[in-house]
Parts: C-alpha cells; structure tokens; sequence
C-alpha cells in the first residue's frame, strides 16, 4: 500500500452556460493504492470498481485483466476493505469462466439480506458482443458466495449490463442493457450498434425472478444511452444517462418511471464538455449528488467530478473536481463508488476507484476528502 496527502488552497470559480456553478478543489486529499497493478501479476490491469458497505467492510468487486477490454480469461475479483483504515484483505476470485471476460461487476442487497453482484459477461469481438448478464449470489450477507450463473431472459429479453439497484420493501428495481444479439434486443435508435435500450426490471422475491418496467430510451424520447444511474426523488425517481452522443443528462419521473421532465447538462453546463463516465447518484443531507469522470475541455485530460444537482432546474448547483485538477496524461480511470464514515465536521468522503498515469496499467485506489470541504 501507497499513501500520500495531498494540500491546495480551496478555490472558487464560477463557469457556466447557463446559471453559475461555482467550483471547489478540496484543501484535502489523501490517496491509498488499495489494490496495485505491479502487484497483479500477468494481469495487471485493475478497473471498473463497485463497491457495498456493509458497515465492518467495504466489499470492492472489480475486473483484474490485461486491458481496458477484448482480454478474455478476465477475471472479476473481490477484495475485502476495512472502511476506516482503507487496508485490502482477503482477494480473491469472485467470477470467470474459460473463454469469456468478466467486465463490470455491479452489487444488489436484497430486502431479505442475500448480496448479489450482476456480471457484464462478453466475449471477443468486433464490436464486443456481449454473453448475456451473470450472477454470483451470497445467502449469508456476503460472507461466501455461489457459482457464476446465467441470469437468462427476462420477459423475454436477456440483458448484457446492470448499471444500478434501488431496494424499496420487499420491491428491488434494477437499470439494465439490452444488446441486438442476444434473445429479445435490438438496436436502439441512434445507438452504436449493437447497443439496445436501457430498461427498469423490477423483483419482488430477492433477484429469484424478475419482471420488465418501462424501456427508458423510448421513454426519454428514444435517446441513444447507455451507463445510467436512478434514485428516490420524491414521488418518482431521478435518473441519469450517459449519452452514446456525448450527452449527459438528468430525467425525473413518476413513481412508474414515465417521464415528467428531462435536461441537457452538456448542453447546459460548460464544465461539462461530454458525458459523465459510469455516472453514480447518491443523497446526502438533503442534498442529490452526480459522481463520475468528466471531461471539461475536449481534448483535456479526464477529471474526477462531484456535481451537487438542483432538482428544481434540473441543472448543477456546485461542483468539486476531487481528482486530477492538474491535468495530469491519465490514460483511464475513475469509475468511482462513494462511501462516508465519521460524523459532523470529522465527517470523510471516501472514494473507490480506478487511475491509470500513461503508460502503466491501472491500480484500484481509495480517495478520502473533508466532506465539508466538496460537498
């Protein structure tokens, strides 16, 4: 393990199309290698974390591989985190199979406790074609877990990539993909091919059975998207996509997933030059938050973004560009997890992700803020 803290002056600008947003910097940073790539052997490529708290650790699944992709043999690994300290333990193999690529893991805890982790499966191609969605179940909160399982079709149609979960009662809705190859997909308009829509499923028995929703690309206006992320707003759900046009944007709902109104924060904020890369939402303090890797200049190196949202203009209040406000050449990264520990003015933000400074391979690393500080 590596670790260094960082310091810089909190700084405050205002830079937007529409509206001023100001920006912080936070005074400071500290960083942790949780999992390094000179560490990895002849795998050594580390990306795509997704974490779960379940309070005495932080479950971190991830892809250990040799490339961003097209690497198949990768496998999806998991690493046990001790939340306060930050040290790794227990890493391990979660999910592979011969031939195939293990590419995005993404955590569900059911109402009745079972820890699930949703597998974007593929296999080589061109383009990448993906092998239908994949699970490894734990019936005892995450202590152990079973073997690698084919999810199969879901009111006919078999998904290829889960975004994110919401547990509600007994109820668990997830945001899904659908790929034109496999049984019941077809491309979306405006999509790359072989890209499909983004749908909401729903469960009523803990990921035992699941049923279909609303497809969200047609609901949106048929917008091409992929990477998504949702959230209670309200009587309805707040849901954010990434754009395959380079759009980020944000769509309220109703409680049944129609659309009530929608924006374009590309369009609308200059800080944000594409869309938000594996965008994240949470709420803290009343308060709605966007997490991802954004780009604010074409052609300038990617950034680590926490954007505080205005639910009622749809748009971004503030925002702290919590990693590489240097600009420094990295290559990948920052599909980032947020976790807090502490209380009031002691409180941290702490971040899973993954960095890559050109030519080296990505490690899995932890970043830690003053949630006062970014917030």
């Amino acid at each position: 393990m590596t670790y260094f803290r960082a310091s810089a002056l909190l700084l405050l600008t205002s830079v937007a199309l529409v509206g001023a947003a100001p920006e912080r910097v936070p005074g400071l940073k500290e960083q942790q290698i949780v999992v390094a790539a000179a560490d990895s052997g002849s795998w050594p490529y580390l990306a795509f974390p997704a974490l779960l708290d379940r309070g005495d650790e932080i479950l971190v699944s991830y892809k250990r591989a040799r490339s961003h992709a097209q690497d198949p043999g990768a496998a999806l690994d998991l690493v046990r985190l001790d939340p306060v300290s930050g040290r790794a333990s227990g890493r391990r193999a979660l999910a592979q199979q011969d031939g195939h690529i293990m590419q995005m893991g993404e955590w569900v805890r059911f109402p009745n406790g079972d820890v699930a982790n949703y597998i974007d499966a593929q296999v080589p191609g061109s383009p990448t074609t993906r092998a239908g969605l994949r699970v490894v179940r734990s019936v005892d909160g995450g202590q152990t877990f079973g073997p690698l399982e084919r999810v199969g079709p879901v009111d006919g149609v078999e998904y290829g990539y889960a975004f994110d979960s919401l547990v509600e009662g007994r109820t668990t809705w997830m945001l899904v993909m659908t790929f034109a190859n496999l049984p019941g997909g077809k491309p979306a308009p405006r999509a790359r091919a072989p890209a499909g829509s983004v749908d909401v499923i729903r469960s009523e028995d803990h990921g035992r059975t699941w049923q279909f929703v609303r497809n969200l690309s047609r609901e949106f206006g048929d917008v091409p998207i992929n990477e998504s992320a949702f959230i209670r707003a309200g009587d309805g759900f707040l849901v954010t996509s990434r754009g395959y046009d380079e759009r980020e944007r944000l769509h309220l709902t109703d409680g049944d997933f129609r659309l009530r109104r929608q924006s374009d924060l590309t369009a609308t904020h200059a800080f944000i030059a594409s869309h938000v890369g594996r965008p994240r939402l949470f709420a803290r303090e009343g308060q709605v938050y966007l997490l991802g890797r954004n780009v604010r200049e074409k052609g300038r190196p990617m950034q680590l973004a926490l954007f505080r949202l205005d639910l009622a203009t749809l748009g971004v209040a503030s925002y702290a560009t919590l990693d590489n406000a240097e600009g420094a050449n990295v290559s990948d990264g920052y599909y980032a997890m947020p976790y807090f520990r502490g209380e009031g003015a002691d409180t941290r933000l702490h971040i899973i992700t993954y960095k890559a400074l050109r030519p080296q391979p990505p490690d899995l690393i932890r970043l830690s803020f003053r949630w006062d500080e970014v917030k």
